[in-house]
């Protein structure tokens, strides 16, 4: 997994270095969420929400927020199962 600062999406360019550095998921709060949480004290586990195909892997438009936000509403059934 690779973190970026966000709130953005990564750049084409950074988006094809990420996936020939070997990077499967990009993720915008992994690192610091890790980070608070041991820091707590508290165990940690990250259960990722895949929402789009990252701008640099396919050709065509980049992402927009309003898909991935649509896409992270159908996985909230499914991910409450899981943590349910």
């Amino acid at each position: 997994m690779v973190v970026i600062q966000g709130p953005r999406f990564s750049t084409r360019a950074e988006s094809q270095w990420f996936a020939n550095q070997g990077f499967r998921l990009v993720n915008m709060t992994g690192y610091p969420e890790s980070v608070l949480a041991r820091e707590l004290e508290m165990g940690y586990a990250a259960i990722a929400l895949v929402t789009d195909v990252d701008a640099g892997v396919e050709a065509g438009q980049g992402v927009k927020a309003i898909d991935v936000f649509a896409e992270f509403e159908r996985n909230l059934v499914p991910f409450k199962k899981l943590v349910h």
